[in-house]
């Protein structure tokens, strides 16, 4: 015989919490306790008055928490559902997709009303039904071991290093004024030989202006890796993976947390806090910098309820979903919004290290040349048919000539609104992802070839090497304003599949791979 504590439906906010808890937990180090708190709380208190309702509704306790149960079901298989409608019927065209979004919109209209009937479906067959013996204390047994087996993979992965890539240094802030340094990462944004060959397009005025600006521009720089995480963890932490990973390098693995973890916690931010400097993560639309927990200060592009990354993962997955860009985020929106950003940190004190990511050059092509909008992406779609997307060369150009009018004008705020000279390290993560008809060598060769512009105030004009590459990017900056005597590190580049992000193949600047290399 079940005690009535056993029979009661604690199952039904056990199972609501449940979802909650495996994004968070899957997730170690990349979620806000604040938030997560809030959540939880908040589904706690929505759960138990759902259930009050369907009791008045349902007829009893057991009846409220089956009802309960099948519309968690139907909340969270909305987001993946839906996801996967975006691939029937083939694949659509792309200018289509590009000028409106009129299918998915339908597809949101459509799905709902189809999820509104099965939920009242369920709720009138519950009405129905009789007693159910030990149902209720078995789901309770169930909803226990679920929140167990999260709760242990929570803790088991918990980040018990978070501060191992920190440098350990006096807390005190210098006394000494210092330069702000602006970190602004331009993605897929091609070398300039690269877009004259393969673009047919002349970048020169966009680069002579910089240089009129103080810029220095590296004529051959490239990117040490051809994935944006792997870049972007190499350039902040000032070394290779292999080196900053060590034996927890799984060649054949997938899972990208530790390489988030790098690039969120990275060494680079580390040395200026400790010589008092704030840091300051601006949310991108990518996410390995959609969110930083430990940043000094991390500013959201949006304005909603759902602006922080754990928040838009829960609408993603979850009926949520059809509320499109006003439960998620609107693409286009966030980008323009960082720009404003930027130009207001300007005028807040320092010293202060700023990081933004802009997706864009790189698809989705949201913006023509002129800087009108054209579509209204999220973020489960923003990537949608890639190798077919880079190929769009046109929009690719179109999005690149845009992406340079908002950098000159931010650059002009910049340079006019700092107290002091900034230092402004304008880069891209790695050139485009071309392969149509290409040899592989080259593929690779325009992959690796990045953007590598600086402003830095004081420093002789050939401070940065034509040939720059991403790692040495902050050991050359340290070592002249800071004398860190960091040691620069052979310039050295890595190729891998997207499949198997850790299985490296070293190649020339050139993209031969050097195991084919004849002496």
């Amino acid at each position: 015989m079940y005690s009535a504590p056993m029979r009661w439906p604690w199952f039904a906010i056990a199972f609501a919490l449940y979802p909650i808890l495996h994004i968070a937990a899957s997730n170690p180090g990349q979620v806000e306790a604040s938030t997560l708190t809030l959540v939880v709380i908040t589904t706690i208190v929505t759960s138990s008055v759902l259930l009050a309702a369907l009791r008045m509704l349902l007829g009893n306790w057991i009846r409220a928490g089956l009802g309960m149960t099948w519309f968690i079901i139907l909340f969270f298989a909305y987001g993946p559902l839906n996801a996967s409608f975006s691939g029937l019927g083939g694949e659509p065209d792309m200018q289509l997709r590009a000028a409106t979004d009129w299918s998915d919109e339908r597809i949101q209209i459509v799905h709902s009303l189809l999820w509104f009937l099965l939920l009242l479906s369920g709720w009138l067959m519950l009405r129905r039904i009789g007693e159910v013996g030990r149902l209720p204390a078995a789901l309770n047994l169930v909803a226990g071991l679920l929140l167990s087996f999260v709760l242990l993979h929570w803790f088991t992965g918990a980040d018990l290093h978070a501060s191992a890539t920190r440098e350990q240094a006096p807390s005190a802030a210098v006394a000494e004024e210092r330069p702000d340094i602006y970190f602004i990462l331009l993605d897929g944004y091609a070398r300039a030989d690269v877009l004259g060959q393969h673009y047919g397009f002349d970048n020169k005025p966009f680069l002579d202006g910089l240089q009129r600006r103080g810029f220095q521009v590296s004529a051959a720089s490239d990117s040490n890796y051809n994935w944006t995480f792997l870049s972007l963890a190499s350039a902040l932490n000032m070394d290779y993976v292999q080196n900053l990973m060590g034996d927890a390098l799984d060649p054949r693995g997938t899972d990208r947390e530790d390489a988030y973890r790098l690039l969120r916690d990275n060494r680079a931010a580390s040395f200026l806090q400790a010589r008092g400097y704030r840091y300051i993560h601006l949310q991108s639309t990518w996410g390995g910098t959609g969110s930083n927990p430990y940043a000094d200060e991390f500013l959201p592009c949006g304005g909603g309820p759902f602006h922080d990354d754990f928040l838009l993962a829960i609408a993603e997955a979850s009926w949520l979903r059809a509320l499109g860009s006003r439960a998620t985020m609107d693409l286009a929106d966030c980008h323009l919004r960082n720009f404003e950003t930027l130009i207001a940190l300007a005028r807040k004190p320092g010293p202060k290290l700023v990081l933004a990511h802009f997706v864009p050059p790189h698809h989705p092509y949201l913006f023509d040349r002129d800087g009108r909008v054209l579509r209204n992406a999220r973020l489960s779609n923003q990537f949608e048919f890639q190798k077919q997307l880079w190929e769009q060369r046109d929009s690719y150009v179109d999005q690149l000539i845009f992406m340079n009018s908002r950098i000159e004008q931010l650059l002009d705020h910049l340079i006019a609104d700092s107290a002091r000279d900034p230092i402004i390290l304008l880069q891209s993560d790695h050139g485009p992802n071309l392969r149509r008809g290409l040899p592989t060598a080259e593929h690779y060769r325009i992959r690796l070839a990045n953007l590598n512009a600086v402003l830095l105030p004081g420093a002789p004009m050939d401070l940065m090497p034509e040939n720059a590459t991403s790692v040495n990017l902050f050991r050359i900056i340290f070592n002249h304003y800071f004398d860190a005597r960091l040691p620069l590190l052979p310039n050295r580049h890595f190729v891998s599949p997207f499949q198997e992000p850790f299985n490296f193949k070293e190649v020339s600047r050139d993209g031969v791979r050097l195991e084919d290399v004849v002496e």
